[in-house]
């Protein structure tokens, strides 16, 4: 069974708060017994995180949350995804303070998704920080699954590409005046 960690169920600013929470509340601990409240809730906040895991032998996969050791999600069946491909990805987050001054951090990773047959239907299983790490698992992970590692092109619907003709008709309308 392959078991990946993706994520973080929150913001690395809530973390921060977590392991303040922690600190504080076992400070407060060796003073009243009741305190132990806050160091649950920081290390709820602090080590909660989001992840996948695959089971080739059955030939499924859950997407689970990790709380306080015990992981949450629903099996479902895995042939729906026939084939593998690498996507750049941004994870983007902004704090603001009471002053109203914003703090913003964006992460640009490389993501290892399984998709299904008209890349419509998109799961990721792996995050890496450089696409040269990315490509080697997802080769692996490719022959581990016994499925094709291929460039993401989804299938454009003519429902689709009729709302973008009518678009680009209606803009270039408006750009006229």
């Amino acid at each position: 069974m392959l078991d990946y960690k993706l994520a973080k169920v929150f913001p690395k600013p809530t973390i921060y708060a977590g392991y303040v929470l922690i600190a504080l509340g076992s400070f407060y601990l060796l003073l009243q017994p009741l305190a132990i409240l806050m160091p649950l809730i920081g290390v709820f906040v602090s080590f909660s995180y989001n992840g996948i895991q695959l089971d080739l032998a059955q030939e499924r996969y859950r997407s689970y949350s990790k709380v306080f050791g015990f992981k949450f999600g629903k099996w479902q069946e895995l042939d729906k995804f026939t084939s593998l491909s690498i996507l750049r990805r941004e994870d983007a987050y902004r704090a603001y303070s009471y002053a109203m001054s914003s703090f913003e951090n964006r992460d640009e990773y490389y993501g290892i998704f399984l998709l299904s047959a008209n890349h419509r239907q998109k799961l990721e299983v792996q995050k890496h920080g450089n696409k040269t790490d990315a490509l080697a698992a997802a080769k692996k992970l490719s022959q581990d699954l016994q499925i094709e590692l291929v460039k993401y092109e989804p299938v454009i619907s003519e429902k689709t590409r009729g709302r973008r003709r009518r678009k680009s008709a209606f803009s270039f309308f408006l750009s006229a005046f």
